[in-house]
């Protein structure tokens, strides 16, 4: 049904949907032609302040017709404009190979408001399936998922830019994350790796690992500031990361709930010092050439370790001690499954391991509720057999 339209609105209709549609000039195309723009909302007033949004970018010379944008320029912009400016650089690395790896060769082509749910989808399946650059397998859930998050991220600002009418991304169906089971070491495995890894100049750092849970960058973005070894405590206030061209130390932690205190035990404060001993003979080795950046892990002249030659290290221990091959973090698994093992409360290893919710805890260790709770069960089956003391009992009798 056709309204009036306002003064300065241009042409304002409600469509037979219900949507409103307020509609513009946008200039003309090669034949003379005047070009209509369309804009739509739920209600008139959404639909005439789009509108109004695109007359103010064509008064102001920085309208962009959206049929002359892809979807590639537009993700690229946004990666460079929206994203960089307030995403972390390790963070904002992994979504420029996401994008320039994936995103961009599979739909940067298809013009941005033309950009369908089915492109989408499609796009999803295939890399299930086949997304591997290197031999062609499927990628993981979680990483199709990421993909998603991107790509709807950037249909985001572009929605609010009005360089489409919808956000397409809101229309597919992303694959649902399948967490993998993690493989822990028992108690007599990390017994072994503790005696294996003794032999290296980094023990200490592996030992710590085992003795507290830290993820990798928490380890090695140790400084000895934050070390009280007469008290026995860690705060965990840095990180170690992998960036472009080498690793650099973040001082802001990832969340609030990451920054925490780690009581460690007296044996693991020996190590340390031992360690700390070492690293003092390296530094009047290297004299003048030393780096003193006050890590507590740090390569023999005091420079940065690189995560992924630490990795590696881990990896050589493990084939040395003849253990199972591993993923460092799964070192940090091991750890709060030990704990739980040993009765330890969930909202404990919570506080250790830096989650921001013991729902997190809960459900990446929900494999051992099993033995969990037959011990639970027992626990309360006790109660039945206890007998009640005599003279209680025959307390109880005579009231």
């Amino acid at each position: 049904m056709a309204k009036k339209r306002g003064n300065g609105e241009g042409s304002i209709i409600q469509r037979k949907d219900g949507r409103w549609q307020a509609t513009i000039t946008a200039g003309h195309d090669a034949n003379g032609k005047p070009k209509r723009r369309a804009f739509y909302g739920k209600t008139r007033k959404e639909a005439v302040s789009k509108m109004n949004e695109a007359l103010q970018s064509l008064q102001q010379g920085n309208y962009v017709e959206p049929s002359r944008i892809t979807f590639g320029e537009w993700i690229q912009r946004w990666l460079d404009d929206y994203a960089k400016p307030k995403t972390r650089q390790t963070t904002w690395e992994s979504y420029e190979v996401i994008i320039k790896t994936h995103i961009i060769p599979d739909l940067g082509k298809i013009p941005l408001a033309k950009l369908q749910a089915s492109d989408l989808q499609r796009f999803y399946n295939q890399k299930l399936q086949s997304g591997r650059i290197k031999d062609n397998s499927g990628l993981s859930t979680r990483y199709v998922r990421y993909m998603h998050t991107l790509i709807k991220k950037s249909l985001d600002q572009a929605l609010k830019e009005n360089l489409i009418s919808k956000n397409m991304a809101n229309a597919t169906q992303p694959p649902t994350v399948k967490t993998k089971k993690m493989t822990c070491l028992t108690e007599d495995q990390l017994v072994t790796l503790i005696d294996v890894a003794r032999q290296d100049r980094l023990a200490a750092a592996f030992i710590l690992d085992i003795a507290t849970g830290l993820r990798r960058g928490e380890l090695l973005g140790l400084k000895w500031d934050v070390l009280d070894l007469s008290k026995g405590n860690i705060v965990v206030k840095r990180q170690l990361l992998s960036v472009k061209g080498g690793s650099v130390i973040e001082e802001d932690i990832k969340t609030k709930s990451s920054e925490r205190n780690i009581p460690i035990p007296a044996n693991i404060v020996k190590e340390l010092k031992v360690h700390k001993a070492r690293q003092a003979k390296e530094k009047l080795a290297f004299g003048e050439a030393y780096q003193n950046n006050n890590l507590v892990f740090c390569k023999e002249d005091g420079s940065l370790l690189d995560p992924r030659e630490f990795t590696k290290r881990f990896q050589g221990l493990l084939k040395k001690a003849e253990l199972p091959k591993i993923r460092l973090h799964d070192i940090r698994h091991s750890h709060a499954s030990l704990l739980l093992a040993k009765g330890v409360s969930p909202k404990v290893i919570q506080e250790r391991l830096g989650h921001s919710s013991i729902t997190i805890t809960l459900d990446l260790y929900s494999h051992l509720a099993p033995g969990m709770q037959e011990a639970a069960s027992n626990m309360i089956d006790d109660l039945f057999h206890k007998e009640k003391d005599p003279i209680q009992a025959e307390h109880e009798q005579g009231k």
